[in-house]
Protein backbone atom coordinates (compact mmCIF):
# COMPACT_ATOMS: atom_id res chain seq x y z
CA UNK A 1 0.00 0.00 0.00
CA UNK A 2 2.93 2.34 0.65
CA UNK A 3 4.56 1.79 -2.74
CA UNK A 4 4.56 4.57 -5.30
CA UNK A 5 3.69 2.00 -7.99
CA UNK A 6 0.38 1.01 -6.42
CA UNK A 7 -1.50 4.02 -7.82
CA UNK A 8 -2.69 2.20 -10.96
CA UNK A 9 -3.96 -0.85 -9.08
CA UNK A 10 -4.96 0.78 -5.78
CA UNK A 11 -8.58 -0.54 -5.79
CA UNK A 12 -7.38 -4.12 -6.24
CA UNK A 13 -4.71 -3.75 -3.56
CA UNK A 14 -7.22 -2.22 -1.12
CA UNK A 15 -9.66 -5.06 -1.81
CA UNK A 16 -7.00 -7.67 -1.10
CA UNK A 17 -5.83 -5.80 1.99
CA UNK A 18 -9.40 -5.92 3.29
CA UNK A 19 -9.73 -9.66 2.47
CA UNK A 20 -6.44 -10.55 4.13
CA UNK A 21 -7.35 -8.54 7.22
CA UNK A 22 -10.69 -10.35 7.46
CA UNK A 23 -9.02 -13.75 7.03
CA UNK A 24 -6.58 -12.83 9.79
CA UNK A 25 -9.48 -11.95 12.11
CA UNK A 26 -11.26 -15.23 11.30
CA UNK A 27 -8.12 -17.29 11.89
CA UNK A 28 -7.46 -15.54 15.21
CA UNK A 29 -10.97 -16.41 16.44
CA UNK A 30 -10.61 -19.92 14.99
CA UNK A 31 -7.41 -20.57 16.94
CA UNK A 32 -8.89 -19.31 20.20
CA UNK A 33 -11.93 -21.53 19.60
CA UNK A 34 -9.82 -24.58 18.78
CA UNK A 35 -7.64 -24.20 21.87
CA UNK A 36 -10.64 -23.93 24.21
CA UNK A 37 -12.58 -26.67 22.43
CA UNK A 38 -9.65 -29.09 22.70
CA UNK A 39 -9.45 -28.50 26.45
CA UNK A 40 -13.19 -28.87 27.07
CA UNK A 41 -13.84 -31.80 24.72
CA UNK A 42 -12.23 -34.42 26.97
CA UNK A 43 -13.94 -32.98 30.01
CA UNK A 44 -17.45 -32.96 28.56
CA UNK A 45 -17.09 -36.42 27.04
CA UNK A 46 -16.99 -37.82 30.58
CA UNK A 47 -20.39 -39.06 31.70
CA UNK A 48 -19.90 -37.82 35.25
CA UNK A 49 -19.42 -34.23 34.13
CA UNK A 50 -22.41 -34.54 31.79
CA UNK A 51 -24.52 -35.59 34.76
CA UNK A 52 -23.16 -32.88 37.05
CA UNK A 53 -23.40 -30.07 34.48
CA UNK A 54 -26.26 -31.00 32.12
CA UNK A 55 -26.98 -27.48 30.81
CA UNK A 56 -23.32 -26.84 30.07
CA UNK A 57 -23.02 -30.27 28.45
CA UNK A 58 -25.90 -29.45 26.10
CA UNK A 59 -24.29 -26.11 25.29
CA UNK A 60 -20.99 -27.82 24.61
CA UNK A 61 -22.66 -30.38 22.34
CA UNK A 62 -24.10 -27.53 20.27
CA UNK A 63 -20.66 -25.94 19.98
CA UNK A 64 -19.11 -29.33 19.26
CA UNK A 65 -21.59 -29.96 16.45
CA UNK A 66 -20.73 -26.60 14.83
CA UNK A 67 -17.01 -27.36 15.12
CA UNK A 68 -17.25 -30.81 13.57
CA UNK A 69 -19.45 -29.64 10.71
CA UNK A 70 -17.10 -26.73 10.05
CA UNK A 71 -14.06 -28.99 10.04
CA UNK A 72 -15.74 -31.41 7.60
CA UNK A 73 -16.41 -28.48 5.23
CA UNK A 74 -12.82 -27.31 5.67
CA UNK A 75 -11.45 -30.76 4.90
CA UNK A 76 -13.52 -30.93 1.70
CA UNK A 77 -12.35 -27.50 0.58
CA UNK A 78 -9.01 -26.52 2.10
CA UNK A 79 -8.78 -23.14 0.35
CA UNK A 80 -8.31 -20.59 3.11
CA UNK A 81 -9.83 -17.70 1.18
CA UNK A 82 -13.03 -19.59 0.38
CA UNK A 83 -13.40 -21.09 3.85
CA UNK A 84 -12.75 -17.84 5.73
CA UNK A 85 -15.06 -15.79 3.52
CA UNK A 86 -18.10 -17.90 4.37
CA UNK A 87 -20.93 -15.62 5.40
CA UNK A 88 -21.07 -14.88 9.12
CA UNK A 89 -18.14 -17.21 9.96
CA UNK A 90 -16.34 -14.59 12.04
CA UNK A 91 -19.54 -13.86 13.94
CA UNK A 92 -20.17 -17.56 14.56
CA UNK A 93 -16.68 -18.09 15.91
CA UNK A 94 -17.03 -15.03 18.15
CA UNK A 95 -20.42 -16.23 19.41
CA UNK A 96 -19.21 -19.76 20.08
CA UNK A 97 -16.05 -18.46 21.76
CA UNK A 98 -18.30 -16.57 24.18
CA UNK A 99 -20.30 -19.73 24.80
CA UNK A 100 -17.12 -21.70 25.45
CA UNK A 101 -16.03 -19.03 27.93
CA UNK A 102 -19.37 -19.32 29.74
CA UNK A 103 -19.06 -23.11 29.82
CA UNK A 104 -15.55 -22.84 31.19
CA UNK A 105 -16.71 -20.42 33.90
CA UNK A 106 -19.49 -22.81 34.90
CA UNK A 107 -16.95 -25.61 35.08
CA UNK A 108 -14.72 -23.44 37.29
CA UNK A 109 -17.69 -22.73 39.60
CA UNK A 110 -18.46 -26.44 39.80
CA UNK A 111 -14.86 -27.22 40.73
CA UNK A 112 -14.92 -24.42 43.30
CA UNK A 113 -17.91 -26.04 45.03
CA UNK A 114 -15.99 -29.31 45.18
CA UNK A 115 -12.98 -27.53 46.62
CA UNK A 116 -15.15 -25.82 49.23
CA UNK A 117 -16.53 -29.21 50.29
CA UNK A 118 -13.08 -30.74 50.58
CA UNK A 119 -10.36 -28.10 51.17
CA UNK A 120 -7.49 -30.36 50.17
CA UNK A 121 -8.69 -30.01 46.60
CA UNK A 122 -7.39 -26.42 46.63
CA UNK A 123 -3.91 -27.86 46.21
CA UNK A 124 -4.82 -29.60 42.97
CA UNK A 125 -4.94 -28.19 39.47
CA UNK A 126 -8.25 -28.22 37.63
CA UNK A 127 -7.09 -31.09 35.43
CA UNK A 128 -6.06 -33.21 38.41
CA UNK A 129 -9.29 -32.45 40.23
CA UNK A 130 -11.35 -33.37 37.17
CA UNK A 131 -9.46 -36.64 36.90
CA UNK A 132 -10.20 -37.44 40.53
CA UNK A 133 -13.85 -36.49 40.24
CA UNK A 134 -14.41 -38.54 37.12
Amino acid sequence: MGSKYVAEIRPTVEEWDKKIGYISDVLDEWLVFQKTWMYLENIFNAEDIQKQLPAESRQFMTVDKFWKEHMIRTKKNARALEICEQPLLLGKFSQYNQQLDEIQKSLENYLETKRAAFPRFYFLSNDDLLEILS
